[in-house]
């Protein structure tokens, strides 16, 4: 054989085979679709069968209301802020956390309208706020709504 030739028939063999293996190679993995990020903080590791701390009830829960309008202003502030930089940002956000059997927001999250800077914002006041210890003397879980609106300017 011609070292030409001999050359020649690898080169074709080595692309066949290539094509095989091309033909053969399972499907690359498609991306998944992302959903806006929320943000999470969270202090303490919970035992996967613990089950979630209970909703504050009664006065309890009116005292937790109350303390939450109360610093409702902070939390607008935040908002304000992120609407100098993105003018049409409006919509519902929720914050959650856990209240420690001492009074202190020892976890954190804050979901919706998908601005990560907003949420930031939130999840950080919420974590500064103390309240008075639960009267069951372990933790509380709340979840506490805000819907914001541009106000109108004048």
């Amino acid at each position: 054989m011609k070292p030409r030739f001999a050359f020649a028939a690898a080169l074709l063999l080595l692309c066949a085979a290539a094509a095989r293996a091309e033909e053969t190679a399972p499907p690359a993995p498609e991306k998944a679709a992302t959903s806006a990020p929320s943000l999470v903080v969270e202090e303490e590791e919970s035992a996967a069968e613990e089950a979630p701390p209970p909703a504050p009830v009664g006065e309890e829960r009116r005292s937790i209301g109350d303390y939450i309008r109360n610093h409702t202003r902070d939390i607008r502030n935040c908002y304000e802020t992120r609407l100098l930089e993105r003018k049409t940002l409006q919509g519902k956000l929720v914050a959650r956390f856990d209240i420690g059997p001492d009074g202190r927001v020892i976890g954190a999250s804050a979901e919706g309208m998908g601005d990560r800077e907003l949420s930031l914002c939130i999840v950080k006041l919420v974590r500064s706020w103390e309240f008075e210890p639960p009267q069951s003397g372990g933790k509380l879980r709340v979840g506490y709504p805000w819907v914001f609106t541009p106000t109108p300017q004048q």
